[in-house]
């Protein structure tokens, strides 16, 4: 029988704590992986959590204050964490500044502790950890967008929108073509006529395009004016469909115009969204069929609701007309 040397012992001490210090950074990676992917659905809570509020107070979908963001906060926590369980641990909300910050932390399913459990650092006698995640996002108008080249006076939308609670997607309205006329509703009304002209069409019309029946707008511009009553060019009726019919759309609104026909311009007040659900432009436009237009004969117009649209796209510090900005920052 072969006898156990002093060297055969020294490699099994050797052995035993190599095993030891081996366990241990397995031990470490393992929990790494743990903690990472906690971090990773606490910092997916969070995000969710201040876009959520962020275009809650954008659109006044519900109030904006600590009580209520909170509370959307906490369920958008929860519901980005595999186990369904996780917590605001602070908030941040900024009604002048429209900003919202969250911080989401660990919260234990099983005892509601705010602790994630480890694997194998408890043997180390390191029973767990708090792992934390924030967000901030902030909210705003759009100071211009690509937008239909179909364009509305702000006037039509100051006689419909209660400027306390925002669009009523109850109320379904038509508005007509303008054509200058003094008789119209909306013309010249106080406020409205910018550069006191005495002139404000009321109704919609057309912008120039560059073929696409798009139009990129931008407040305070000047834009140039497609003439009559027709679609603006590139604008084909089976295109306008597809584009509009049932769908909300972004449309810019006016709040004066100067010149006529090809050399007319519209002043650009902002972006808005309407909800599309029937026009006349004449011709093959006619929709959601030629008897269930909102108007018929020579008659233009366009029927639909004023609505909201959350984006993450544009430059913030436009007027409130519906169309809401929302993006994650920091």
């Amino acid at each position: 029988m072969r006898r156990l040397t002093r060297d055969d012992g020294a490699t099994i001490v050797i052995v035993a704590i190599a095993m030891v210090g081996l366990i241990g950074i397995v031990g470490l990676v393992v929990d790494a992986g743990l903690i990472f992917g906690e971090r990773r659905q606490l910092s997916r809570g969070a995000d969710a959590a201040v876009l959520a509020v962020a275009a809650d107070c954008a659109t006044k979908a519900k109030p904006c204050d600590d009580d209520t963001a909170l509370a959307t906060g906490e369920a958008y926590a929860d519901s980005n964490a595999d186990d369904g369980a996780a917590a605001i641990d602070a908030m941040e909300l900024d009604t002048a500044e429209r900003r919202v910050w969250m911080r989401t932390k660990t919260i234990d399913a099983a005892d509601g502790t705010d602790l994630l459990d480890l694997l194998f650092m408890p043997v180390f006698g390191y029973d767990g950890l708090t792992v934390h995640a924030e967000a901030t996002a902030i909210w705003g108008y759009p100071t211009g967008a690509q937008a239909l080249p179909l364009i509305i006076s702000q006037c039509e939308y100051e006689r419909w929108v209660d400027p306390e609670d925002g669009p009523d997607e109850d109320l379904t309205v038509t508005i007509y073509f303008h054509d200058g006329n003094s008789t119209e509703d909306c013309n010249a009304q106080a406020g409205q006529d910018t550069d006191g002209d005495g002139i404000l069409s009321g109704g919609f019309g057309w912008l120039t395009t560059d073929g696409n029946c798009s139009a990129i707008v931008e407040d305070e511009d000047w834009v140039g004016e497609d003439p009559g009553a027709s679609p603006s060019s590139g604008c084909s009726a089976d295109d306008l469909r597809a584009l509009i019919l049932d769908k909300t759309v972004l449309i810019p609104y006016f709040d004066d115009t100067q010149g006529l026909g090809a050399n007319g311009e519209y002043h650009i007040a902002g972006v808005g969204a309407f909800h599309i659900t029937g026009y006349n432009f004449g011709g093959q436009y006619k929709e959601p069929s030629t008897s269930l237009a909102p108007c018929s004969g020579d008659e233009r117009c366009i029927s639909g609701y004023f609505t909201t649209a959350v984006t993450d796209e544009g430059e913030l510090g436009g007027q409130d007309f519906g169309v809401v900005v929302v993006r994650l920052v920091g």
